[in-house]
């Protein structure tokens, strides 16, 4: 009875194929799968994201013009990949609507720091008044961008919308000075010969950032009122 069984499941087996036969002369195969690039994770360094710029008294403002806070803070990022990857960053200022639409008048307390809507970001609002602005810089002295060998990277930046090309090296004596809209994207090469990113398997970093608040009479100091800056940074795989 077995091997009727079998002959009878062979038998049935053929007569299925038979008949896909007749239906049609071809099928698909198909092969599927992925495959993802190394995963990199960024980090803060210390564990806060927060440029501190303390307590600051409404009598300390100036009441007709900005005023630019003493001092640039520095936020330490470190970006660690499971293997050696070439990527950037971008970054994108999260409270655009309190950003700034025209150059800034006063310059910041480092004088380094672009003025440009672009270069700016947004410190909030307050009963639907704009507090004031910052802007943003990744420091280029050597030493302060490194590897994870500590070997000295040179911060890079592109125009380019999909980041393959056109990296160079701004100008600047200690920060490559950065924008808060995604148009840019950096990267860390290894020298000042060969602009393009690195693949590295980590990138140290630091972030300088300086701020000013607007004139008193635009604000409402009735109240304490909270800097409110943030900015996104984004990885971007190159």
């Amino acid at each position: 009875m077995n091997a009727m069984f079998k002959k009878g499941v062979l038998a049935s087996v053929l007569a299925v194929a038979a008949s896909s036969a007749i239906a049609g002369t071809s099928l698909d195969l198909q092969v599927s799968g992925k495959v993802v690039p190394s995963s990199c994770t960024p980090s803060v360094v210390g564990g806060s994201g927060n440029a501190d710029f303390g307590t600051v008294k409404a009598t300390e403002l100036n009441y007709n013009t900005v005023t630019s806070l003493p001092g640039t803070k520095v936020v330490s990022i470190s970006i660690t990949c499971e293997t050696p990857t070439r990527f950037g960053v971008t970054f994108n200022d999260a409270h655009a609507d309190s950003a700034p639409t025209e150059y800034l008048s006063t310059a910041f307390s480092d004088l380094e720091f672009l003025l440009s809507p672009a270069s700016t970001a947004g410190l909030g609002m307050f009963n639907g008044k704009k507090i004031g602005a910052y802007a943003m810089g990744i420091q280029r002295d050597k030493g302060t961008a490194t590897d994870d060998t500590g070997a000295s990277l040179h911060p890079v930046y592109s125009k380019d919308a999909t980041a393959t090309t056109d990296w160079h090296a701004k100008n600047g004596l200690h920060y490559l000075q950065v924008v808060t809209d995604k148009s840019e994207t950096y990267g860390f090469a290894n020298d000042t010969v060969n602009d393009r990113p690195a693949v590295l398997k980590q990138v140290n970093f630091n972030i300088g950032i300086v701020a000013q608040i607007n004139p008193a009479s635009e604000l409402d100091i009735s109240d304490e009122l909270t800097l409110d800056g943030l900015t996104n940074i984004e990885l971007v795989y190159l």
